[in-house]
């Protein structure tokens, strides 16, 4: 009797503790720390179809605040009291800048759609607007840069594109440089050829490594303009790059009426750095004539530095030969340098100069004056593309 008396009061003790924990007072199952339960089951996913077409918006846009600082003091003007004077230094040693010039200018916009067709087939089109594009009001007018479609994989690690695309002259040392917004590289900024063209091209690599690429096209060689006559532009580029350093040999070629063919040749060598990069570009055009060849030429070398996100520098010499095969000519020199200020992603602020020193040659006559123009260059990239 006393045994049972005390077994009915550990009930009654315990029956509490269990309503606090939570554990029913019977089991039938397994327990919470059983390791022997059985787990839930996982739910299995569905799978989508492609979410095909796709696009995507994106550009960038640059300009600045320039004032020249040296250059032609001698200021003409038209009926309408506008200055015919050069506003930028460019390409031509027989026109100056106008010195005292200044003012606002933008320089590019580019509004770009990206759209993959399937996942095999994108196509890109792009607008690019400046300064020196007006309508006929003089207005700051808009025109086609790129139109093309893009067939991926054609063959092992090769792409096909066809339509208004790019050249490969100096696609990969201008993503080199970097620094676009403030000059061309020497062969675009020379007239040595065109950015785009109307064509064909095959791009790829040809090691599983990418450390072998090439480049091989063939257009009409008018750029943006239709074609004018029967004669076609090749290109082959053989970009090579192993670690940080690239190399690229390039060469193009283009006939003409009359025997007036010309070929371009231009190396690019670029090594990068934990904080910085060093680049050269070595460009040579033999432009065949009847009354004499041509042969333009010159070299371009650059640097950059970076002391975190947001400063970096950057600093170039190019030097010009206006035609090797002259005695009497005007050579130049072109000297940049300036600073990038990064306040937020996408958005620069790069104060620079450049400036141009004219070299006489022979008895040729030089301007009478160097130009140089001090401005702050704005940068901004409103969206990415999609490669």
């Amino acid at each position: 009797m006393r045994r049972a008396v005390l077994i009915l009061a550990l009930i009654v003790w315990a029956a509490p503790l269990r309503a606090q924990s939570g554990t029913p007072p019977t089991s039938g199952g397994p327990t919470p720390g059983d390791s022997t339960a059985a787990p839930p089951p996982i739910p299995i996913a569905t799978p989508t179809a492609p979410d095909f077409p796709r696009g995507r918006i994106s550009g960038y846009a640059f300009g600045d605040y320039y004032y020249n600082v040296t250059g032609d003091p001698t200021h003409l003007y038209n009926g309408s009291g506008q200055d015919a004077d050069k506003v930028n230094i460019d390409n031509s040693s027989a026109s100056q800048i106008g010195r005292d010039l200044n003012g606002l200018q933008i320089r590019r916009i580019y509004f770009q759609l990206d759209n993959d067709l399937t996942i095999r087939v994108a196509t890109r089109f792009r607008l690019e607007a400046d300064s020196k594009s007006l309508t006929s009001d003089g207005k700051i007018g808009v025109a086609v840069r790129t139109a093309y479609v893009q067939v991926k994989s054609l063959f092992t690690r090769s792409d096909l594109y066809l339509g208004l695309l790019a050249t490969p002259i100096w696609e990969n040392s201008e993503e080199f440089w970097q620094y676009r917004s403030i000059e061309k590289t020497i062969a675009d900024f020379r007239g040595l050829g065109g950015s785009m063209d109307l064509g064909a091209e095959v791009k790829g690599f040809a090691d599983p490594d990418h450390h072998i690429g090439y480049a091989v096209m063939v257009g009409d060689g008018t750029g943006q303009k239709p074609e004018d006559n029967r004669y076609k532009k090749f290109y082959v580029t053989l970009p090579v790059r192993f670690g940080d350093l690239r190399i690229e040999p390039f060469v193009d070629y283009e006939g003409g009426y009359n025997g007036t063919e010309k070929a371009t040749f231009k190396t690019f060598a670029g090594c990068e750095f934990k904080q910085g990069a060093v680049g050269v570009e070595a460009v040579d055009r033999v432009n065949h004539r009847p009354a004499g060849n041509q042969e333009p030429r010159g070299v371009s070398v650059f640097a950059r530095v970076t002391n975190g996100a947001t400063v970096a520098g950057f600093a170039r010499l190019d030097v010009w030969n206006s035609d090797h095969r002259l005695a009497d000519r005007v050579d130049s020199k072109l000297w940049i340098a300036g600073l990038d200020w990064q306040p937020v992603r996408d958005v620069h602020i790069m104060p620079n100069v450049e400036a141009t020193q004219f070299i006489r040659r022979g008895t040729a006559a030089p301007p009478a004056h160097h130009d140089a123009q001090a401005r702050i260059t704005f940068y901004y990239r409103y969206s990415r593309p999609q490669s």
